[in-house]
């Protein structure tokens, strides 16, 4: 019997990526901000990544990419993104330039689109992706122009939205980074998106808005989910915001609350021994031991956290974070 579709969360630190893996495909969702992804794909024997959808240019969600590329050792099927006039680091002008040299030599297919428009040609048999954001509109203006409202779009203003549906029920949504003008154009050019497991925009930290905590609560009353996660660093700009996780906590009966990597809101200091609970799957965190969920896998068929063990991430939690947000 062919493995059931799962989706694993990566431990990258202070950034991300999502790693599809079914029969017969593999797709990746961000490519974090160094040589997780690439260390992933290899530890699982994957030498074609049939698509990538990178959210938006920031580095630590791109340069992953190029890692990839670098290697020379894994086949990229086709890669998809939005295109940004405000970016204007290196690495962005690089990845974009060698993918386009890439798409003329006929050893990838690049396309610099990732809207709503796109839905229907990323889905499988049992596995629908779903585009839900940014709108034609917003992707069309671009970053450093204004909306109607005359509010200024940014790199996390177009952010992607995606969600994950498994024989047509919702199970994971990713946001990506979006800020407070992308959530509105996702509201307003959609329905429903609810999903049971949200990955928490731009790591839970400060997305602009300024009450994150209102900001927080207009997301969880759009999505309904039952498991937050947040892509986080440990140390790393104060992620997650306790506002964001009182939020959840708040509007959310019984929620799960998973971080890859131990903040350091709930630790002063990581635990002093091994972290057995989170498994072999590859993780940023683990050498210092720095990790709290670690990579997180999703088994899509049943919604379900598969690794770590719920009951084992929680007792890490009970005795390692003794200010845990999530508790």
């Amino acid at each position: 019997m062919a493995a059931a579709p799962a989706l694993t969360i990566l431990d990258v630190g202070h950034g991300s990526c999502a790693v599809l893996i079914e029969p017969g495909r593999t797709v990746v969702f961000d490519a974090g901000p160094k040589s997780g992804l690439l260390e992933f794909l290899r530890e699982n024997g994957i030498a074609t990544v049939d698509l990538v959808l990178i959210s938006h240019a920031d580095q630590d969600h791109i340069r992953g990419v190029l890692g990839i590329l670098a290697a020379k050792t894994i086949k990229i099927g086709a890669i998809r993104l939005n295109t940004d006039s405000e970016k204007g680091s290196r690495v962005w002008d690089d990845l974009v330039w060698i993918l386009n040299e890439m798409q003329e030599a006929g050893e990838t297919k690049f396309s610099p689109a990732l809207t709503p428009a796109e839905n229907g040609t990323f889905d499988s048999a049992e596995v629908k992706i779903e585009i839900l954001a940014p709108s034609g509109y917003l992707a069309g203006k671009g970053p450093k122009s204004e909306d109607r409202q005359g509010r200024r779009i940014t790199t996390n203003s177009i952010s992607a939205v995606i969600r994950l549906s498994f024989k047509g029920a919702p199970i994971v949504l990713l946001t990506g980074d979006i800020d407070e003008v992308g959530l509105e154009d996702l509201i307003r050019s959609n329905g429903a998106v609810q999903a049971p497991i949200l990955v928490f925009p731009h790591h839970g930290g400060n997305s602009g808005a300024q009450d994150m905590g209102a900001f927080a609560e207009k997301i969880y009353d759009l999505v309904k989910p039952m498991q937050v996660v947040f892509s986080i660093g440990r140390g790393q700009y104060g992620t997650p915001i306790p506002a964001v996780v009182a939020a959840a906590r708040k509007a959310i009966k019984d929620v799960r609350i998973s971080c890859t990597q131990l903040s350091d809101h709930c630790a002063a200091a990581p635990p002093s021994t091994a972290q057995t609970h989170i498994g072999q799957t590859f993780a940023a965190g683990r050498d210092k031991r720095h990790c709290c969920a670690g990579s997180i896998t999703i088994h899509l068929d049943s919604g379900t956290m598969a690794t770590p063990a719920y009951e084992q991430h929680q007792d890490f939690v009970k005795i390692s974070a003794p200010t845990a947000l999530c508790r």
